[in-house]
């Protein structure tokens, strides 16, 4: 049962639109004062039916990724240079396909999720091959989702339901060299994020009361140990999900989602990597989340602002 629940809020917070029940009465965290106006915003991707989700920008910054239902009930990853107008479809295989990661050491190799088997599993997908041909990287027989690339592209982080407790999700580390799969023992967590400029990982840690409410955290492997668990944000009244790293690694950017749902605020925030100054980036009654930084300063998420979940732009006010 706490398997099934874990799985059905990850599933959720996944597409940034789950709504975490209501904490019990308890005294609400410290917040930082939101900003007054909302920086300019670009849509990215136009549609009416679907959605568009997982906005994935390449190393060099010139091509937005993300996956899409706007042409088909199942989920299939797309390319687009930032900029066009038009789409390159990448999958048509069974079932769907999320999270799109680029590799940082060769572009070519995008790692992503996908149920076309039955289970969640983490795939790679070289573009510059047959690209009905994918290369099956996490263990069977649980759930793994949100694949991440280290710095040198040489390994790959990503949660697993975990069988063993059937209740929690666990992070992996992928050598893809040696082929060995690693679990960082002790941590629980979801969709991970290896910093681009380091050994620290940031991920959503659910809580283990309130609601099963989640939280910003970092970890460093140092030597193939996990070592400095670090809470960044956590509340108690609101949800902290989807996190991402800024180009130099000195800034986190996640979703807030307040207890009572998008209605009462799902909007994205930035923390300095130190948790200090979180401040709110944008203030619309929509839905954003899923949040990913480029190279040229732009931070791309998803939001319903239009009525149907797209990708849109915005450029930061860093505190």
């Amino acid at each position: 049962m706490r398997y099934e629940r874990a799985f059905a809020l990850c599933i959720a917070f996944m597409a940034a639109c789950g709504t975490p029940p209501a904490p019990p009465d308890t005294a609400a965290a410290p917040r930082a004062a939101p900003s007054h106006d909302e920086p300019a915003l670009t849509q990215v991707t136009e549609g009416r039916a679907g959605e568009d989700q997982d906005p994935e920008v390449s190393p060099d910054g010139t091509r937005l990724f993300f996956a899409s239902t706007a042409f088909g009930p199942d989920s299939d990853l797309f390319v687009k240079t930032i900029g066009s107008n038009t789409s390159t479809r990448l999958t048509r295989l069974p079932g769907d396909e999320r999270f799109p990661k680029v590799n940082p050491a060769d572009s070519n190799l995008v790692a992503f999720s996908t149920n076309t088997r039955g289970s969640w599993e983490v795939a790679i997908l070289n573009l510059s091959g047959d690209l009905e041909r994918l290369e099956y990287v996490s263990e069977t027989g649980a759930d793994s989702l949100h694949p991440s690339w280290s710095p040198d592209g040489r390994k790959l982080v990503y949660c697993a339901a975990d069988p063993v407790s059937r209740g929690e999700w666990i992070l992996k580390v992928r050598d893809m060299a040696s082929g060995k799969t690693q679990v960082l023992e002790g941590i629980d967590g979801l969709l991970p994020e290896w910093s681009p400029v380091d050994n620290r990982i940031v991920f959503q840690r659910m809580k283990h009361r309130d609601g099963w409410l989640g939280s910003v955290w970092t970890v460093e492997l140092e030597s193939g140990v996990a070592k400095d668990l670090t809470a960044l944000f956590a509340e108690d009244d609101a949800a902290a999900i989807n996190p991402a790293w800024s180009p130099d690694g000195r800034h986190v950017i996640f979703a807030r989602l307040a207890a009572g749902g998008p209605a009462s605020g799902d909007d994205l925030w930035v923390v300095g990597v130190d948790g200090s100054r979180p401040t709110r980036l944008t203030s619309s009654p929509a839905a954003d989340g899923m949040p990913a930084w480029g190279r040229d300063g732009l931070i791309y998420f998803v939001s319903n602002r239009r009525g149907t979940s797209r990708i849109w732009s915005l450029r930061p006010a860093l505190p």
